[in-house]
């Protein structure tokens, strides 16, 4: 089973996702699928050109065996700035909540029209 490898799970992961935030209606899913997605990406940028024979490049003497550390920079900034979308994201669905009680994104679309002939 060649196929099986880190970047054919961080594009299925992607993909499921995508599928999730595409077919599902509740703002939650949405949030969840989110996640997902970002994970795959996530996942499939540190293992793109990963080698197991690459070494971390602190305390490491050869240079021609080190790992880009770019990449994994990159990647920690990103699931930073992640985690906070997905956080401001739960607060205004709870907020949405709260006034509303509902989760739907087809239910929020009608009360949002209703909201606009008023």
């Amino acid at each position: 089973m060649t196929w099986i490898n880190p970047e054919t799970v961080s594009i299925l992961l992607f993909f499921i996702g995508l599928m999730g935030m595409i077919l599902r209606k509740n703002m939650m899913i949405t949030i969840v699928s989110m996640s997902i997605m970002d994970a795959g990406i996530i996942l499939f940028f540190l293992t793109i050109n990963a080698d197991i024979a690459q070494h971390v490049p602190l305390a490491y003497h050869y240079l021609d065996k080190v790992v880009d550390p770019i990449p994994h920079a990159l990647m920690i900034t990103s699931i930073v700035i992640g985690v906070a979308i997905k956080a401001l994201a739960l607060i205004m669905i709870l907020d949405f909540y709260n006034r509303h009680k509902t989760l739907s994104w087809d239910q929020a679309k009608a009360i949002r029209d209703m909201e606009k002939l008023i």
